[in-house]
């Protein structure tokens, strides 16, 4: 559950304690509340026996300069033409160190550089997010584009949100980032008017059950960049893309430019749906020419999927194998196959892939290549930011 402030003066009741905080600040107040809110919680941080070297409970922060000595890209490359896509990376980088940064701390070790072709890499490795150094129309994955990040530096997270499409993927990251760092983090919800509160509440309830852990409140104000201006040294801000709420679009002057960075550094997030591709799973496939007998033997699901040179043919479904003579060939069985394209929205395939349960259904490339599949089962593995 989110860590919550009380508030009696603006809840009515000095016993109650709302879902969410609730903060009416002025400029001044803002400054001096906020910034000894962040402190205080950066000081538990410190004094915590787990965090008193930036861990988390389970595992060292990911903290290193993006000039540290580090394996090979070449053979990185290599590597990752061999990694099966249940393995691959699902953090992918462009070119910048900052880039570099974030994305290692976001994905690990496994992060890795999109390359000249970006969205073949991020099918290849199934990425959930891509850290670039602007925002642009790509919309296969999510994005995040850092402005002066450095892990070293950070020394807590604020993530604006609101009721605009990025405000889960901002929390998210904020709090991915708090973990991997071993600093707080916090979502916070601006709003001009005191009617905005319940509304405010209830979007902030939504994340903070989704994100365990993650403190949150409101923030009436006028003033959204003195709201960044009151933040601690070493404060790390995440907002959302243009658009959104009133209080989003505060952080941005003309041509979508970050106009409120923060002590620590921004991160401005993108989220995009889920595509087809970030949940398929490596094929099992069989040539035209294999015994049925052999094909049943062989196949993992009741329906076998029928391919050559990488080209999907076919399906050769449950009742046909039945029928068939054990020394025929596949291909004198198979049908034309229900497929899906790999940069298909994922929400728009999902009766279809329930309709299918429990068999696979092939996953191809803009070639006809099948380069994976997907089944009821890996709807429940979505591994995006945002659910």
């Amino acid at each position: 559950m989110a860590s919550v402030t009380s508030d009696p003066i603006n809840s009515g009741h000095a016993d109650m304690v709302p879902p969410v905080g609730i903060r009416r600040w002025g400029a001044p107040q803002l400054r001096d509340d906020l910034r000894s809110s962040l402190m205080a919680e950066a000081k538990d941080y410190q004094l915590s026996p787990t965090r008193a070297s930036g861990a988390r409970p389970d595992t060292q922060p990911t903290r290193r300069h993006a000039t540290e000595p580090r394996q090979d890209d070449t053979q990185r490359q290599a590597d990752r033409q061999l990694c099966p896509p249940d393995e691959a990376p699902r953090v992918l980088w462009t070119r910048s160190a900052q880039c570099r940064a974030l994305a290692e701390t976001l994905g690990g070790e496994s992060a890795l550089q999109a390359g000249a072709d970006v969205a073949a890499a991020c099918i290849h490795a199934r990425a959930a997010l891509l850290v670039a150094r602007q925002l642009t129309s790509f919309d296969l994955c999510s994005i995040a584009v850092p402005h002066g990040y450095d892990p070293d530096t950070a020394r807590s997270i604020v993530a604006a949100v609101g009721g605009g499409p990025h405000s889960q993927l901002a929390a998210a990251i904020a709090h991915r980032l708090s973990q991997q760092l071993g600093i707080p983090a916090r979502a916070v919800y601006g709003h001009r008017h005191s009617d905005e509160q319940p509304k405010a509440q209830a979007l902030l309830a939504a994340i903070t059950t989704s994100l365990p852990g993650l403190a949150a409140h409101t923030v009436q104000t006028s003033s959204p960049a003195a709201m960044v201006q009151a933040l601690p040294a070493g404060t790390l801000l995440v907002v959302g893309a243009p658009g959104g709420t009133w209080f989003q679009r505060q952080f941005f002057g003309r041509g979508a430019r970050i106009q409120a960075k923060a002590p620590g550094g921004t991160i401005v997030v993108k989220h995009n749906p889920a595509r087809i591709y970030q949940i398929m799973r490596p094929p099992t496939a069989f040539g035209p020419h294999m015994r049925v007998a052999d094909a049943a033997h062989l196949s993992p699901d009741r329906h076998v999927i029928v391919a050559q040179d990488g080209q999907l043919l076919g399906i050769a479904p449950s009742h046909s194998l039945h029928r068939a003579r054990p020394d025929e060939e596949l291909q004198h069985v198979m049908e034309d196959p229900v497929h899906l394209n790999a940069t298909e929205y994922l929400d728009s395939a999902t009766e279809l892939i329930t309709h299918h349960h429990p068999n696979p259904i092939p996953v191809i490339d803009t070639q006809t290549r099948l380069i994976g599949t997907v089944t009821a089962a890996d709807l429940s593995t979505r591994t995006t930011f945002v659910e």
